[in-house]
């Protein structure tokens, strides 16, 4: 009976224990655009898209089916189909005019051009996507350091306070100020570390992972860093203007349309009709016939017109949008390049001016405080202003970041290795 209680309590001890938890996954920026470039849906979507475009080209530039055909004919009446004095079993193969056929290959191959132009665009996107949810995350992670870290300052300026109080060198002012200050602190603990849990969602989100990966811990290996640019903005719009993959998707519709244009001027030629036939008459069933034709566009004043007005229309309507397209990228990569400039020059002066400030002020407000020269609320000041630089100095730079990230998806290239 020892040996069963024994036994139970030893099983309730084990079904108590905690189930460890996964160990924190180790995700560099790098490693986390790869994630995304295979597993992002709107990615696999548009690899589909690419298989969809090259499976219209083969559509297009294969023949309509041929047609067989078997006729008995000269049948007496009230006879049955047995009796037949002819028959014919013939197949017969209609198709456009040759020019025609490789006009239409040759506009389905510039829509898969285009259709791959869209997907290199697209992971642009998704790279810049991963980037700022990435830098996100890091910029969450040291809100909550500091966070933490002054709650660390305000529970023992609390404790302080309560110290000096007991002494007589404090007042109860002091004491309460103190702790709600504490409290205060504690909140914003709380407030980081839901803003944290928010950023790795939505990482988790444009990585293209699941509600299994829920939860999961990221080490980001890579850190949010200062990196100074001198480009050009001429040189950084001439590279979009050549390489960018919305353009260039642009350019191949141009191309489709204008091949679409030509092929319905092409509607005017004639198509073809080639028929071959095995046929038996009477006694003899070693005969055969082959016939030819081809379509009289005789309607061309209406059809063939109506083709080529609406491919002429769709030229011009493509072409307006190329012209549309270049401005954009043009004014995409000047207002992306003025915000990134801005925002490094934020950076420089939290790092090199503001910053060093308020860390200054803060050490000589609380070495006057300790030594009885400046009151509580003049320490509490120079808390608060040193916090808020801190924070203000971890925006400017996730934003200088995010900025950059901007700028090479409107480039369409990376500018910083």
């Amino acid at each position: 009976m020892l040996k069963l209680f024994s036994l139970a309590g030893l099983l309730l001890l084990l079904g108590r224990t905690p189930v460890c938890s996964q160990p924190p996954v180790q995700l560099s920026l790098k490693d986390a655009i790869g994630i995304a470039l295979q597993q992002n849906p709107d990615i696999i979507g548009a690899r589909r898209g690419i298989d969809a475009a090259r499976g219209r080209f083969w559509q297009g530039v294969s023949l309509p089916p041929p047609t067989l055909s078997l006729g008995y004919d000269y049948i007496p009446t009230g006879s049955s189909i047995s009796r037949y004095n002819e028959r014919a079993i013939g197949i017969s193969q209609s198709f456009d005019f040759p020019s025609t056929i490789f006009l239409r290959g040759s506009s389905l191959s510039s829509e898969i051009d285009a259709t791959e132009s869209d997907a290199r665009s697209l992971q642009l996107s998704v790279t810049m996507q991963v980037k700022l949810a990435y830098f996100a995350v890091l910029a969450k992670q040291r809100k909550l350091t500091l966070a933490e870290e002054n709650l660390r300052v305000a529970a023992d300026f609390a404790d302080k306070a309560g110290i000096r109080l007991n002494a007589g060198e404090g007042t109860n002012l002091e004491l309460l100020t103190a702790k709600v200050e504490r409290t205060r602190a504690q909140n914003d603990v709380e407030v980081a570390r839901n803003h944290l849990e928010v950023a790795t969602s939505e990482l988790d989100l444009v990585l293209g992972r699941g509600i299994e990966h829920g939860g999961e811990e990221y080490v980001l290996t890579d850190t949010l860093s200062h990196r100074p640019h001198t480009f050009a903005i001429e040189s950084l719009i001439d590279h979009a203007q050549q390489s960018s993959p919305q353009l260039q998707s642009a350019q191949f519709r141009l191309n489709a349309a204008s091949t679409r244009r030509t092929i319905a001027w092409s509607s005017i030629l004639p198509s073809f009709t080639v028929s071959y036939a095995r046929q038996a008459q009477g006694g003899n069933p070693d005969l055969y016939g082959v016939s030819f034709g081809l379509s009289l566009p005789i309607w061309f004043l209406l059809d063939q017109r109506g083709q080529i007005q609406e491919a002429a229309a769709e030229y011009a309507r493509t072409e307006s949008e190329l012209t549309a397209r270049r401005l954009g990228v043009s004014l995409g990569v000047k207002v992306a390049y003025l915000q990134c400039t801005n925002d490094e020059r934020q950076t420089a002066l939290y790092a090199t001016d503001l910053l060093p400030q308020a860390e200054e002020v803060f050490r000589i407000a609380s070495r006057g405080y300790l030594a009885g020269e400046n009151s509580y609320i003049q320490l509490l000041h120079a808390q608060q202003m040193l916090i808020s630089v801190r924070s203000a100095s971890i925006d400017a730079l996730y934003n200088y970041n995010a900025s950059l990230s901007r700028l090479e998806y409107a480039v369409g290239r990376e500018l910083v290795e």
